[in-house]
């Protein structure tokens, strides 16, 4: 049984009888921490009612930027769990923002979910350093992060992506919730994020990714329209799988 339990400006929440509100409030404040920091970053708001949704049934989090309001699902047991709220959240919202396109699912978007997962960690370490997160739970989000950065347990070489046969992208793009090789390729790429967060304003373009282009293609698309102040590190990205 579903209940509306809080309802805050644009963002509606929805939980299960069985957590009685619990925590709703604070939960609602870290929502609010992670939508202030992705919005700054990006340079970008998202004006539209958003639906977020919590329940210990769902299989995975989702979002769908199409739907209006626009839904988020949170696969979490207990609001009280803020460090996993913050890790979902960020990513779905990281989604929500690129906006990608629906039906069907460009096959190079498997590259989005590495991108939200680094925006998962950058929300985390920024959040660690709230004056709240340090009074209430001081050092548990960066921990987080780094529990989910050392979730290493496939590798591959990174250069390999250049080439259309190559097994490992026939796979990513066969299961754009391959989490093991994202998790390797974020933590290739979150070291160039946090030079700087211009880095952010180039997230949108990763919808212009087309079925019609290589990998490599769609790289160098995102570089071409990405603002010029992070044409530098999206240029450092996509050296990592070319060295041209």
């Amino acid at each position: 049984m579903w209940i509306l339990t809080m309802e805050q400006e644009k963002v509606h929440y929805h939980f299960p009888s069985l957590f009685k509100n619990e925590g709703a409030k604070i939960f609602d404040y870290w929502v609010h921490q992670v939508f202030g920091i992705m919005d700054d970053v990006t340079n970008k708001q998202i004006t539209d009612d958003i639906n977020i949704f919590i329940s210990p049934n769902f299989d995975c989090p989702e979002s769908w930027s199409n739907m209006s309001p626009i839904r988020i699902n949170l696969a979490m047991d207990s609001l009280l769990y803020w460090a996993q709220e913050v890790y979902q959240l960020a990513h779905e919202y990281c989604h929500v923002l690129i906006n990608s396109p629906y039906n069907p699912q460009m096959r190079d978007e498997w590259f989005e979910e590495v991108i939200c997962e680094c925006a998962s960690r950058y929300v985390l370490i920024k959040i660690n350093e709230n004056e709240l997160a340090k009074r209430l739970y001081p050092g548990e989000f960066v921990n987080y992060e780094e529990s989910m950065s050392n979730r290493t347990t496939y590798t591959f070489d990174t250069k390999s992506l250049a080439v259309e046969t190559s097994e490992t992208l026939i796979k990513l793009r066969a299961n754009h919730e391959w989490r093991e090789a994202e998790r390797y390729l974020a933590n290739k790429i979150f070291p160039i994020i946090v030079e700087s967060d211009y880095f952010w304003q180039s997230i949108p373009e990763l919808a212009r990714f087309n079925n019609d282009n290589t990998f490599m293609e769609n790289l160098n698309e995102w570089y071409k329209e990405s603002p010029e102040p992070a044409k530098p590190q999206v240029a450092k990205i996509i050296k990592l799988f070319n060295d041209n």
